[in-house]
């Protein structure tokens, strides 16, 4: 296995492993390898969602800071690299090549799976590169993900829906039990959600934990200036005063809250107050504007020229973020919307059917190159069948030029999907090269 392809191909086909919940895997992988995960500080993020853009607004405030900045997240838009960054640049793909060969025999051994594999592989970076601290985000769940083998300084959850049921359980407070396995006995926990259910199953961790759950809501105070698009942010020990935070909706500002929180969280600790003094007000709001261009974070209410139409991505992949996305379109003065909508096979795509066709015109059906893809026929006859404006869409790059002949002067939305917005924004560089 010499190439950057080679090595692909090999992770890639772990996927067949499936997704195992469990450390006993990846306790073997970093026992051998010589626990780099105990090398760096971390911050460690759950939550259904809201995850990638609390981790690049927290690790946007370390880089800005001067900080040698981890930042594991998951999945990838264009390229596999893009999961593992220091500073918001990639791992190079030789590097890549070197940790998976290393790892290789121990991947076997174990049978470690796609995730597992790849979390080890981060966590070897991170320790090479010598990082002042790492932002990681789990997988899926917590309590049992492969990432949970930290220590972290701050643990974070964002919030919680419901999915992944057949996984993580069937009610919101089995899921919140999943999810905020990540709080630790003696070490701060922070959550965004706002949720009774939610909330009380977490307030309950963190109390066998011998830790108080601080709830970003109730510590950040957000003003939003009239006519502006500026916004403010207070916690205790931070007021980084009137900025535009670099991603667009309400809901990055609950965002950037729970980050604030967390940063705050951080320094209210001996270690945070020794560790990271250099982050300050100032160094946050210059952060939280260029989060895009410290993290290379994408996809979340991003917009795009081309095709002679205005177009706008989002990785909404369940209800509850589809919901958003859509509040906040409206909120935007969108009503003439057209949009190409692929997802996976296990999500709640009816669900999500449901609030695409309530607020567009078409609702353009394709199916990502992915093997968890529900096939773009199968979601076309689910849409048809509940009396929705469906359209065939094929491929991606198929249903986005579909999607360009039917819009009448309104917003191509690309959404259901991180494999669809990724796919998307290969073909959208294809069509304006």
């Amino acid at each position: 296995m010499n190439s950057y392809q080679d090595t692909l191909r090999y992770l890639y086909a772990l996927e067949y492993r499936g997704m195992k919940f469990g450390l006993r895997n990846i306790r073997v992988l970093v026992r051998e390898a010589g626990h780099p995960e105990r090398a760096f500080p971390s911050i460690h993020i759950a939550g259904t969602n809201g995850k990638g853009s609390t981790s690049a607004f927290l690790a946007s405030a370390f880089t800005e800071a001067g900080y040698r900045t981890g930042l594991y997240t998951s999945p990838h838009l264009l390229r596999f690299t893009e999961r593992i960054r220091i500073d918001g640049k990639e791992i190079d793909g030789h590097r890549l090549v070197e940790y998976v060969r290393r790892l290789r025999p121990l991947i076997e051994k174990t049978r470690a799976t796609f995730f597992e594999a790849t979390t080890c592989v981060a966590f070897l970076y991170f320790a090479d590169e010598k990082v002042d601290v790492a932002v990681i985000e789990t997988g899926l769940g917590g309590r049992l993900d492969a990432t949970n083998v930290l220590r972290p300084l701050v643990s974070v959850i964002t919030n919680v829906s419901l999915e992944h049921t057949e996984l993580l359980g069937k009610t919101v407070r089995a899921i919140a039990r999943e999810k905020g396995g990540i709080i630790k006995p003696s070490i701060p926990a922070v959550t965004g959600s706002t949720d009774p259910a939610v909330l009380k199953e977490l307030r309950r961790r963190a109390s066998l934990c011998g830790v108080r759950l601080r709830e970003s809501p109730k510590t950040v105070s957000i003003v939003r200036h009239t006519g502006r698009k500026t916004v403010s942010f207070v916690s205790p020990r931070l007021a980084p005063g009137r900025l535009n935070p670099g991603l667009a909706g309400n809901h990055q500002l609950q965002n950037a809250a729970l980050a604030l929180c967390t940063l705050d969280t951080l320094l209210g600790t001996p270690a945070g107050r020794e560790g990271f003094g250099a982050v300050t007000s100032a160094v946050v709001r210059r952060a939280f504007e260029r989060v895009v261009r410290n993290t290379g974070l994408r996809g979340r209410m991003e917009s795009l020229g081309g095709l002679r139409r205005p177009v706008v991505l989002d990785v909404a992949h369940n209800p509850a973020g589809m919901r958003t996305l859509m509040g906040e379109l409206r909120k935007r003065g969108e009503t003439d919307i057209v949009a190409v909508f692929g997802v996976m096979k296990d999500k709640d795509y009816l669900t999500m059917l449901g609030e695409l066709a309530a607020a567009t015109g078409a609702v353009i059906a394709v199916a990502p190159a992915q093997k968890r893809a529900l096939a773009a026929s199968k979601l076309f006859r689910a849409g048809k069948g509940l009396g929705f404006n469906m359209v065939r869409g094929g491929s991606v790059a198929s249903g986005i030029r579909k999607a360009a002949r039917l819009t009448r002067g309104g917003v191509i939305l690309i959404t259901g999907s991180h494999y669809v917005v990724g796919e998307a924004l290969r073909a959208l560089r294809s069509e304006n090269a």
